[in-house]
């Protein structure tokens, strides 16, 4: 193997600066850019709680996500960690897998990444991943419908309207892009 078992070498480095940069968010250090989530739009009649409630489930419906995904393949694997070592957990237990189940765990960690760097308002986060309808490098947060839409004019559904995608469908095309790309290079 070539040391690179999750398929992109920064796939669980992403994924865990994006986790990182999420906490620091909460915590206050950095500025939250509401961008993925609920939105309020009334004001509060109670003092707000502590800690960011949505981001709490968040951080553990992703954990907990990771953990099942791993166990499924691999149900042998070390205990996981309780930070965003957890990446790097789930990379090293994916060495032994064939090459379609640690595509399916990168995906994961993948499409976490994106949803990490959006709840922490990185909008740019979906600059790279190229539209599973047309290959261009133009998605764009949706907001309000919760998808990446895609920005080329020529990329419609049968309806004529804008594509979108969720980003399960960002993820697992980007997944599957690099994976060909990294097959046809060697």
């Amino acid at each position: 193997m070539d040391g690179d078992h999750m398929g992109n070498a920064d796939t669980s480095t992403t994924a865990a600066a994006h986790l990182r940069t999420l906490r620091e968010v909460s915590s206050g250090t950095k500025r939250r850019g509401d961008i993925i989530g609920p939105s309020r739009g009334s004001k509060p009649v109670h003092a707000p709680a502590p800690i960011d409630i949505d981001l709490v489930d968040h951080l553990i419906a992703t954990r907990s996500e990771v953990i099942e995904a791993v166990r499924r393949y691999n149900p042998n694997a070390s205990a996981a960690p309780v930070d965003e070592g957890i990446y790097q957990w789930m990379e090293d237990s994916s060495e032994e897998l064939d090459d379609g189940r640690r595509r399916a765990l990168e995906a994961i960690a993948y499409r976490q990444s994106l949803e990490h760097a959006l709840r922490a308002g990185n909008r740019k986060a979906l600059r790279w991943p190229a539209c599973p309808g047309c290959n261009c490098f133009g998605l764009s947060w949706n907001a309000p419908l919760q998808k990446a839409a895609c920005l080329n004019q020529r990329c419609l559904t049968e309806e004529g309207l804008q594509s979108t995608w969720d980003l399960r469908q960002v993820a697992q095309h980007h997944i599957a892009t690099q994976g060909l790309l990294r097959r046809t290079a060697t």
